[in-house]
């Protein structure tokens, strides 16, 4: 979770600004974006999570005290265009009661289209930085000559930089495979075989996160009532990739026989019961020993029980929530159901409404 107010703050109308600066090649072009208003929307199952959209006025200051300019682009080099501009996002929120100011950095973003609607408006639309690793194909195909966090180094695009969690265990790769040309799908296959999560952190930078655990440990409880910023958390459930067995096999030469098998084996799911087996086969080559393979087994099993029950919880904004944040749902007298974040829509401006959080409860 990040760093931001309390809830009890959130809870009583605050303040709401957002800060976008625009930088290309590591020089700043604005400190500040004249942002009207837009969204910043995440899911963790798409390719990249993160995704921005936002309105300009064409004439404005970018600051107080300084000339209008003209935010249309007409160059490679302006503010909003689309030659590699990437966008700093930061929402500061302040209790009116005490003025005190909380600003929390909430991601950087890829600029992939503007568009001008001849009215005086500009609308800006950005992807998350894992944009950059799959839109940068490999020329040819390549072999592993490393370890997991080498080959990830190596398969990062120029000038991107990666963090892996403490708990993570390096281990080689084998080289008798080869990777095919899209390095999103080979960093995703070595998250998968680690086991890890494969994540963007708010400067951008490539993360391989340590896996959820079966039983989250909320970080947040979001409630309604007083104090509380919940407004409405309707239920749905859904049996789609709700899968209860996972077979994790690897297709490495001379180990067609390792392979993992994950199974429910109790509860409404189990795949002995009436649920009946829903099966999940993965394979890669990066899977060199059993408990490799088991483990990939597992963490691929708890992940799809995760998001087969989705509460999508209207909230006061909050810069806190982030994908994968262990939360808990308190409303009322009901029991609390505990989950992670699997998305999220968050506002930009204080005009542009509540917040939407999808947590997923494990099934």
């Amino acid at each position: 979770m990040r760093a931001g107010p309390t809830s009890e703050v959130l809870a009583g109308s605050p303040m709401w600004q957002c800060q976008v600066s625009s930088w290309l090649g590591g020089r700043l072009l604005a400190l500040s974006v004249p942002v009207l208003g837009g969204r910043i929307t995440a899911k963790a199952d798409q390719d990249v999570p993160e995704q921005i959209s936002f309105t300009v006025p064409r004439y404005a200051a970018p600051a107080d005290g300084q000339p209008v300019i003209d935010w249309r682009p007409t160059g490679p080099g302006d503010p909003l265009a689309r030659y590699g501009q990437q966008l700093d996002v930061t929402i500061t929120v302040s209790a009116v009661s005490t003025a005190q100011t909380w600003s929390t950095r909430v991601g950087r973003f890829l600029i992939t289209d503007w568009s001008d609607d001849d009215a005086g408006t500009i609308t800006v639309t950005g992807a998350g930085m894992l944009q950059v690793v799959k839109d940068a194909k490999l020329t040819s195909p390549s072999s592993p000559s490393g370890s997991l966090m080498s080959e990830t180094r190596r398969l990062l695009p120029s000038g991107m930089g990666v963090s892996f969690d403490a708990t993570l265990v390096d281990r080689s790769c084998p080289t008798s495979m080869a990777w095919a040309e899209d390095r999103l799908v080979a960093l995703k296959d070595i998250a998968a075989a680690w086991p890890a999560l494969l994540r963007t952190d708010e400067w951008g930078q490539v993360r391989f996160k340590a896996p959820l655990p079966s039983v989250p440990t909320p970080a947040l409880t979001l409630t309604d009532g007083v104090g509380g910023t919940v407004v409405t958390a309707p239920r749905a459930d859904s049996r789609t990739d709700a899968y209860n067995v996972v077979v994790a096999t690897s297709k490495a030469s001379g180990r067609a026989d390792l392979q993992g098998i994950a199974t429910i084996a109790s509860g409404p799911m189990a795949a002995n019961g009436p649920y009946f087996p829903v099966v999940k086969k993965w394979s890669s080559p990066l899977l060199d020993t059993q408990s490799a393979a088991q483990a990939a087994a597992q963490t691929m099993l708890e992940n799809s029980m995760r998001p087969a029950r989705t509460i999508p919880v209207t909230i006061a904004s909050d810069p806190r929530i982030d994908l994968d944040d262990p939360v808990a749902i308190q409303r009322g007298s009901d029991a609390p159901l505990w989950g992670w974040v699997t998305g999220y829509d968050m506002p930009l401006t204080a005009m542009d409404g509540v917040m939407r959080v999808d947590v997923g409860v494990p099934g």
